[in-house]
Parts: structure tokens; C-alpha cells; sequence
């Protein structure tokens, strides 16, 4: 039997562990995991962790066994206030509920709002691009990775840009290590929800009285079958468009320019054939899984993978194990921006299926041939330092220098 900790923010502190997931895969693919005390919480039962690519899929499609309203979506089992309060977000819902809110907020990502903001998307990666300074160490998540996702959701949610650096010191504090185990400043984290659920509000009241072409004025005042958001929801969805718009594309852009230093022949394979952008963009999601596992709750007994889960027990669906598949992706753990062939769940899967997808695609396509096409060189100066997290695939800062490419015209 595998002793298991995968509950530990600790355990992925130095990576994915990788060699431990394929042996789970091939051997005990549901599989139960200790849950020791530790954090702001004691500790739990334990719970099972699904790490085949199938059954995440499966487990992901039933909402009406496997639960995000129950227990809410991080691993430890809140208190009662909190989880009541947790379930006001979609994040934390089923269908109906999640069904309704899914249509009126899916409002703000349609095709052509994603098209409309390319222009804006543009404008931005030329001037973060331009602004990094060239043979001179700099921090690459706080001058480049960062940059673009907080300057797009300001354009998202109609707020000035000025105010980009709150979204991003909101989502840090919130996010944590991905699990309230975790929060080391319970004050700092309490501060950051009361002052973005204000901002949140305050936002909404001025959408309501002069609505604009942003997402936020198409959310407020979007309606399905007669229905609003109600204020709560609202502030909830706010909350959530905050931290996943920071999170995941963040992640993306950093580990696309680490895996790149990794794996140069990947690189020169990319700067050869510019076609190769969507499907490079596409492998890092899956081998760089952003978001690395999400919980349900079940709310009846069920045969998953072989082991049979009973009603109440907790079930977490490891996505950084399922992109490494061995059944589903052919040579799993080796770097390929050429693989074609990648249903990959860095966006989660079934009713939950990330809303923003087509955005963070979108940033990731304009920002990085922008970055690669003015730098020749991008040289990883140091180690990255990873966010302790069982949550989130982070990296907190990445030392880096960088140098103009040749004008070989000249």
C-alpha cells in the first residue's frame, strides 16, 4: 500500500510528483490519501485522489454523483459559515443552479467579445515587451507574466488600469497556498476578500447606472429567463474572474519561457515554424498543468475506476496526474510542441469547463511570439521559486536575463 500525502501544500512544492502518479495510475488509480492535521485547520478524514485521465473525465461529467456544492472545491472540509458562504460562487454549485449562472455570465466569453479584445491584447504585450530591458536581470513574473493578465481584466471588467496591481495583490492574498490549511495571514486574507467584494460592488452599482461595452456591464445586466445575478452572486463572480484571470494565465506564460529554457531544441523547433504556436501553447497547458486538482463530494455510492466510493466521501481529481496519461497521450512525460492529439484538462472538465479558456489562449498567442520575436536569447538566471500551493501550479518569481535578437538584415 502507497502512504499518500497529496493534501500537503508541501508536496508540490518542488513539482508535480510525477513518478509517483504514474505508479498510481498503473497500479491504484482511485486511490486514498491521508489528510494529517496541519494549517489554520485539523485535519480530515482522508480522501481519494482519481489520477487516470478517464475517470476525472467521468467523475467531472457527474455532477449529480460527484458534488461541488456539498463540500465546496478545496481539499479540507470548511467550517459551516465558511462553506455557506463558499457555495454563493458557481465555482461551488451544481446544476440547476451552476446551470442558470453559467448562461448569464457566459455572456461575457463569447467568440466575438474575445475577437474584440485582440486589438487591446496587442497594445499591451508590444508595450510590456518593450518595457523589459535587455542584459539586465529582472524578475519575469512580476515585469512580464503578470503584466498581461491584470491589464486584460481590466479591460474585462471596465476598471482603470491603475487599479491592475489590486486585482493582482488581491488574487496573491486570496489564493494563498490554494487550500485555507494553508493561509499563513489569516488577517491579510480576510482584508483582501472585504476590500475586493467592496471594489466588486461598487463597480456594479456604476455598471448598472451607465453600462459600457465591457464584460462587467454585459454580466450586471445580462438576464436569462428573467433572472439576475443577485448582488452576492455577483461579488462572487467577481471574485472568481479575479483569480482565475490572474492564476492560470500567469502560470501559462511562466511555465511556457521555463519549459522553453528546458527543452531548447523545443525552441528552436518553435522559432523554425511559426505555425507551431497553438499546439506549443496547447503542450505547455498539459505539461505544465496550471490548476492542479479540484475536490467533489459524493453524493451517492459509486464504482470509479474500480474502487467503490460511498456517499459522503471526498474525491479530488488530479488534473497534473491525468495530463500524464500514458493511455491518452502517447511518450506522456516528454515535451512536444509538435503533438497534435492533446485533449488535455488544464481547463478542467465537464460542467465546470473554464468559462475564460478562449481568453488565457488568446493572451498566451499575441504575448509570447511578441516576446521571442524581440529577444534572441532568454537565459534563466536562478531557480524559480514555487508557490507552496495544492492548488495552484505556481511560480512566485523567476529570475531571468534576457537579450535583443540580431538584426540578420543588416
Amino acid at each position: 500500500m502507497i502512504e499518500l500525502d497529496l493534501g500537503n501544500p508541501a508536496t508540490y512544492q518542488h513539482g508535480y510528483p510525477h513518478e509517483l502518479f504514474t505508479r498510481l495510475r498503473l497500479e491504484n488509480p482511485v486511490a486514498w490519501s491521508a489528510e494529517p492535521a496541519g494549517g489554520a485547520f485539523p485535519g480530515g478524514p482522508g480522501f481519494w485522489v482519481v489520477t487516470r485521465h478517464a475517470d476525472v473525465v467521468t467523475a467531472g461529467k457527474r455532477p449529480d454523483v460527484f458534488s461541488s456544492y456539498a463540500g465546496g472545491t478545496f481539499i479540507r472540509d470548511s467550517p459551516p459559515h465558511l462553506l455557506r458562504e463558499a457555495r454563493k460562487a458557481m465555482l461551488n454549485q451544481d446544476p440547476p443552479e451552476h446551470t442558470t449562472m453559467r448562461r448569464i455570465v457566459g455572456k461575457a466569453f463569447t467568440p466575438r467579445i474575445v475577437r474584440d479584445m485582440a486589438a487591446s491584447m496587442q497594445t499591451h504585450a508590444r508595450q510590456i515587451v518593450e518595457s523589459l530591458e535587455p542584459d539586465i536581470e529582472f524578475d519575469l513574473v512580476d515585469r512580464f507574466s503578470a503584466e498581461m493578465p491584470v491589464l486584460v481584466l481590466a479591460d474585462l471588467l471596465g476598471v482603470p488600469s491603475s487599479d491592475r496591481r489590486l486585482l493582482y495583490d488581491w488574487t496573491n492574498q486570496m489564493v494563498g497556498g490554494g487550500d485555507p490549511a494553508a493561509i499563513t495571514n489569516p488577517e491579510s486574507y480576510s482584508k483582501a476578500f472585504v476590500e475586493l467584494f467592496a471594489y466588486a460592488a461598487e463597480l456594479t452599482a456604476q455598471k448598472r447606472a451607465h453600462p459600457s461595452d465591457d464584460v462587467w456591464s454585459t454580466v450586471v445586466n445580462a438576464e436569462v429567463d428573467g433572472e439576475h445575478l443577485d448582488d452576492e452572486a455577483l461579488r462572487r463572480f467577481f471574485q472568481l474572474l479575479v483569480i482565475a484571470g490572474n492564476e492560470t494565465t500567469r502560470n501559462l506564460l511562466t511555465g511556457f519561457v521555463l519549459l522553453m529554457a528546458q527543452h531548447p531544441e523545443q525552441l528552436q523547433l518553435l522559432r523554425g515554424d511559426p505555425e507551431l504556436w497553438p499546439t506549443a501553447i496547447e503542450e505547455v497547458l498539459r505539461y505544465h498543468s496550471p490548476v492542479t486538482q479540484f475536490r467533489r463530494t459524493a453524493v451517492a455510492d459509486f464504482e470509479l475506476g474500480g474502487q467503490q466510493i460511498a456517499a459522503g466521501d471526498k474525491v479530488v481529481l488530479s488534473f497534473a496526474s491525468a495530463n500524464r496519461d500514458e493511455d491518452v497521450f502517447e511518450n506522456s512525460h516528454r515535451f512536444d510542441i509538435t503533438r497534435t492529439e492533446n485533449p488535455h484538462l488544464a481547463f478542467g472538465a465537464g460542467q465546470h469547463f473554464c468559462l475564460g479558456n478562449a481568453v488565457a489562449r488568446a493572451e498566451a498567442r499575441i504575448i509570447l511570439p511578441a516576446l521571442y520575436e524581440r529577444f534572441g536569447s532568454i537565459e534563466i538566471t536562478g531557480a524559480p521559486v514555487i508557490q507552496r500551493s495544492n492548488f495552484i501550479n505556481g511560480v512566485e518569481s523567476l529570475p531571468v536575463r534576457v537579450s535583443v535578437k540580431e538584426d540578420v538584415s543588416a
